[in-house]
């Protein structure tokens, strides 16, 4: 979903052509920015329906129910990547503990994000977590120990001046739905900056089937300990549509990846909260207040300008 992507986005998927030698493989890296762009952009919408679908999914069925099967189709598809690209040997790590960690921390964010949803505006939700590059930025300081400059100091206070427009502490706007996607926020950096630190040595399939692994494990024993599983009955058309935009969009964020430049695909990523806006109005009448969207053009510019620094500065070094 949405915090994997920003994870990736900063490390992993950089890398994805490490994933095998192979020239067929799925990892192979071409230049073909169009097709790039087109991917990003379908991921985006995926990863917007994904988000309307636990929201209609939660009106009927516990949360954990439905991070269980999410998880279940994410392993399924790493699993194949790993089996076809590396085997079993794909498997091998000395870094199980920063996996944990990784994993840990994605598994609360990817719950803390389906719980807003449930709750709140998707617009504003999907706002709201992607000011994750801010919480990226400060954590990267006191983890990585990176040097931030004035500048992107500067474009952290922005962002964190855009989430507070949408959030509106201490006002109408401020629930526990809000509380839930800024916890998905910061979570979903810590996600990253330790993605960051694996990617030093570990293949993205192996991260991805550790992580989606784990998170099966974990919400189907939440599942099963709590008593709280429903057959999906009549719902199971919605359920396997859950499926096929879960397979899809981990499928055409890899492609995005594989055929453009992290830079060249950037700016697109904040397109996501238009879709949101959109789905959320046609589905449920959802309109964003002017807070709403000031905050949104904050944090995406905010963000965008975090991530040019970035890459300034590692083109310099």
């Amino acid at each position: 979903m949405l915090l994997i992507h920003l994870g990736l986005r900063d490390c992993a998927l950089e890398k994805i052509s490490s994933m095998s030698s192979t020239p067929a493989s799925l990892s192979e890296r071409r230049d073909h920015p169009t097709l790039g762009i087109v991917s990003m952009i379908g991921n985006l919408l995926l990863m917007v329906l994904i988000s309307a679908t636990v929201k209609h999914l939660a009106v009927g069925y516990p949360l954990n129910e439905i991070l269980m099967f999410r998880f279940i189709f994410a392993a399924l598809i790493f699993w194949i990547i790993l089996l076809t690209n590396s085997g079993v040997p794909g498997l091998k790590t000395n870094r199980i503990g920063d996996h944990a960690i990784r994993s840990v921390s994605g598994i609360i964010s990817l719950g803390l994000f389906f719980f807003a949803v449930s709750t709140i505006p998707i617009a504003d939700a999907t706002a709201l977590v992607y000011a994750a590059p801010v919480f990226i930025t400060v954590l990267s300081v006191f983890i990585l120990g990176e040097t931030i400059g004035i500048r992107r100091w500067l474009a952290v206070v922005a962002g964190f001046t855009g989430v507070l427009l949408i959030a509106q502490p201490g006002g109408v706007g401020w629930n526990i739905g809000v509380a839930a996607a800024i916890a998905s926020a910061f979570t979903a950096a810590l996600v990253a900056t330790w993605l960051r630190r694996l990617s030093s040595s570990e293949k993205p399939a192996t991260i991805g089937v550790y992580y989606n692994s784990l998170g099966m494990i974990v919400c189907t024993s939440w599942v099963v300990l709590s008593g709280s599983f429903i057959l999906p009955a009549n719902d199971w058309p919605v359920w396997i549509i859950f499926g096929i935009f879960c397979g899809g969009q981990q499928w055409l964020l890899t492609i995005s990846f594989r055929y453009a430049e992290a830079s060249l695909l950037a700016p697109f990523e904040y397109l996501a909260i238009v879709f949101a806006a959109i789905v959320g109005y046609l589905v449920w009448g959802e309109m964003p207040v002017l807070s709403t969207w000031c905050g949104a053009l904050v944090i995406a510019a905010s963000g965008l300008f975090i991530f040019n620094r970035k890459q300034q500065k590692q083109k310099q070094s």
